[in-house]
């Protein structure tokens, strides 16, 4: 029964769309057209040939929204759409084939010039086109539109200088230290997004650093294009109203290990009193169902060492790579005492049956 419905489906397709490959338009609205895609076109000599055929595919595929599907050309999901006509019920074959297989048609109505037109501004300007103007048209023929966006870049401008924090804590020494493998070089085009990729580098080296609660929205780097000739001066700093906890160095002080947690039962914390002491860490153990040498093989962390992010992974990555633990998840809980920047660092292991 089922090969005969599909033997149907693909005879009543082969023939359909044989004879309705010019009726990519049946469902389309009267007053209103097929979107069929956009395109970009750079106006402007101040971009090199290879610079404007990237910003053209780039840009050309940030607007909205996309055409109809295409295979080799052709939008067969839209043709099967159209070819199953108005089904009475959904669950039909041809109510399968309009809503499951076939794709409705993406039409002018939908399209918003003035929005893709910011967007595509937007872009150009998180790349350091800013004096870039962008004009948006539309071409409507046979029912069938597109839409076409011009583009004048104007001279694309380049990184003058860049600027770090100015203060002689810890932090600032450690973003100092970071800055010798930074992404932003003088004379590079200004890119957004590889400002975004220098913060986040630098909160990873922070984190290496001790600097647990220090996060990428932290750092903020500011852009000042009036040093003129197309250039602009960075300025790295610290956000205002940053907490001080994300200023310190913290250690680890106590690691409290609980290779018997399960999953369905919320007691780990309360299992303190019962862990025991061995070499450097607290294993909670009642059955002493492991040796404890087994961790301190796993454990990148010692009490007293400052927190790394690397070693953080590593402990929890040997820690899986034991193959006696389905599920292995950690915490750590900053020590509430004297303004103590130190971490209390859990590990819950639950084993495997």
């Amino acid at each position: 029964m089922l090969k005969c419905i599909i033997y149907q489906v693909l005879l009543w397709g082969g023939f359909t769309v044989c004879f309705s490959a010019c009726s990519t338009t049946r469902s389309v609205p009267a007053g209103d057209a097929l979107y069929t895609g956009a395109s970009v076109d750079i106006e402007d000599n101040a971009a090199t040939k290879k610079e404007r055929k990237r910003l053209e595919t780039e840009l050309s595929e940030l607007a909205r929204p996309l055409p109809n599907k295409k295979i080799l050309g052709i939008p067969f999901k839209l043709m099967i759409y159209n070819m199953a006509g108005n089904p009475k019920r959904e669950k039909s074959l041809s109510g399968w084939l309009k809503y499951k297989v076939g794709e409705p048609p993406v039409l002018l109505s939908k399209v918003s010039l003035d929005y893709n037109t910011k967007v595509l501004q937007s872009t150009l300007e998180n790349q350091g086109y800013f004096k870039s103007s962008t004009l948006a048209d539309t071409t409507v023929k046979n029912k069938k539109a597109s839409a076409t966006y011009t583009v004048t870049t104007g001279v694309r401008y380049t990184i003058h200088s860049i600027e770090l924090p100015k203060d002689s804590s810890a932090l600032q020494r450690c973003i100092s230290e970071a800055s010798a493998f930074t992404l932003l070089k003088k004379g590079n085009p200004f890119d957004l997004a590889v400002i975004k990729a220098e913060r986040e580098r630098v909160d990873a080296y922070l984190k290496e650093k001790g600097f647990y609660y220090f996060a990428t929205d932290y750092l903020i780097v500011e852009a000042d294009s009036t040093a003129g000739d197309n250039k602009v001066d960075l300025f790295m700093k610290i956000k205002p109203g940053v907490p001080g906890r994300a200023k310190e160095v913290y250690t680890i002080n106590d690691v409290y290990i609980f290779p018997g947690y399960r999953l369905n039962v919320n007691v780990a914390d309360t299992l303190k009193k019962n862990a025991e002491f061995f070499e450097g860490y607290y294993l909670v153990d009642r059955r002493n169902t492991y040796k404890p040498a087994m961790f301190r093989q796993a454990m990148q962390f010692l009490p007293g060492n400052v927190y790394n992010r690397k070693a953080h992974s590593q402990s929890i990555s040997r820690l899986v790579n034991l193959g006696v633990f389905k599920f292995v998840k950690n915490r750590f809980e900053p020590v509430e005492v004297n303004d103590s920047a130190k971490l209390n660092t859990y590990y819950y292991l639950t084993s495997l049956p």
